[in-house]
């Protein structure tokens, strides 16, 4: 029999321990905002057309997770509360719109509000200023050109 050479190991290779014991990182909690911000979007758009749905299923399809338990701790507190708080917040901002309803509001931009004030006030996961932040991002993402800084200004006196 022959004696196999053995073949250095380098760290940091696919073929050493090393990088088979890294962890597979999950989304980043920017992304998973985002995506509860969507799940939050969709039942509102369900809502509006009165159309029957069920939360679970609309959470799940945008988290893409078969069970909700599957899903990140932080986009399970964040949705549910948005959702179960709803009333709440709306009772928050809409003294803070100026001549305006809430329902008015597009609903985008009712989604962004919903999450950064349930993720901000009311599970307190979020700090205001990151809530803020994170809100105007995407209110300029999903929203006409100036309205970000309609929605800094609610959430500033809101958070």
């Amino acid at each position: 029999m022959e004696d196999k050479e053995e073949k250095p190991v380098v760290a940091g290779t696919i073929d050493t321990p090393a990088a088979e014991e890294k962890e597979e990182k999950g989304p980043s909690r920017n992304d998973l905002r985002e995506k509860v911000m969507d799940a939050v979007y969709s039942c509102l758009i369900f809502e509006t057309a009165k159309i029957d749905y069920d939360a679970e299923t609309v959470f799940n399809g945008n988290l893409k997770v078969k069970k909700f338990i599957d899903a990140d701790p932080y986009a399970q507190l964040t949705f549910v509360t948005a959702m179960k708080k709803r009333d709440e917040i709306v009772a928050l901002v809409e003294p803070k719109l100026v001549k305006w309803k809430f329902s008015r509001l597009n609903t985008s931009a009712q989604a962004i509000i919903l999450v950064a004030v349930a993720e901000s006030k009311f599970t307190q996961q979020t700090p205001k200023a990151v809530a803020i932040d994170c809100a105007v991002d995407f209110a300029k993402r999903y929203l006409d050109q100036n309205d970000y800084k309609y929605i800094n200004a609610v959430l500033d006196k809101v958070l």
